[in-house]
């Protein structure tokens, strides 16, 4: 059954990663892409991170490195090509219209990922995205993209989860975890409940908790809109549902 939470606490937030990770080189249609691997040492699962518009940074190495604390190997993956990263704020803005334009590039850049991932870690596999990493993660889930590659959930902060083309969830779509802010200006948070409803319809279960007064990005420290509290709430909610569906 599908469930959607709403809550707020205060929690302790996750301790710094003891694990360092490495940098890695993928390509995407004979273009060098950047990543970032983070091996777990008792290994459970493997994890894409797809980062924000920014590109990828420390906020998503450092992320990768947690995870890899509680047994995900993982893999942060740019979005973009090596040293085309945008820097300024028109320039962010043109990056993300043409990622979004290009369906089939961005599914290019998917299936890469995911296949560096691999080569790495073991199934279970789940996608985790922020801001733009999250729209580009739901990209995988409404095309069906994720379905045909075994992905077996999806993470999105701050993320579009609503389909912007109008397609109908793929049936048995994996679980989904959502933490969304319900002051987030740049996302609209009113698409979740219909997000909710057609994951139900596919047969697939979401566990979203949203954050009264948070703005886009809450829990990405380092960014404008960080909010400690609701970061280490998701968080935790984070690592519940990794248990819940993924063993601990």
């Amino acid at each position: 059954m599908t469930r959607i939470i709403q809550l707020s606490g205060a929690v302790a937030l996750a301790a710094s990663s003891a694990w360092a990770g490495e940098q890695i080189e993928y390509t995407v249609e004979s273009t060098k892409y950047e990543g970032y691997l983070a091996q777990a040492n008792a290994p459970r699962g493997t994890i894409v991170i797809l980062p924000t518009w920014n590109g990828l940074s420390d906020y998503e190495m450092d992320r990768a490195r947690m995870l890899a604390d509680i047994g995900f190997t993982t893999f942060a993956a740019d979005l973009y090509p090596t040293g085309h990263r945008p820097t300024t704020m028109e320039a962010k803005q043109t990056a993300l219209k043409a990622h979004l334009g290009d369906q089939a590039h961005m599914h290019d850049i998917l299936k890469a990922a995911i296949s560096e991932a691999r080569q790495a870690g073991d199934d279970p596999l789940l996608v985790m995205g922020y801001s733009m990493g999250a729209i580009t993660a739901m990209e995988l889930a409404w095309s069906g993209l994720g379905n045909d590659l075994g992905v077996d959930g999806y993470v999105i902060f701050s993320g579009r989860v609503s389909d912007t083309n109008g397609r109908i969830m793929p049936d048995d779509v994996a679980p989904f975890f959502v933490a969304h802010g319900e002051a987030d200006t740049q996302v609209n948070v009113s698409g979740l409940a219909a997000f909710v409803d057609d994951v139900d319809m596919a047969g697939g279960t979401v566990t979203a908790h949203t954050y009264p007064g948070k703005g886009h990005l809450f829990s990405a420290f380092g960014f404008p809109n960080y909010d400690a509290q609701a970061d280490a709430d998701s968080w935790t909610r984070l690592m519940k549902f990794l248990a819940l569906h993924f063993g601990s």
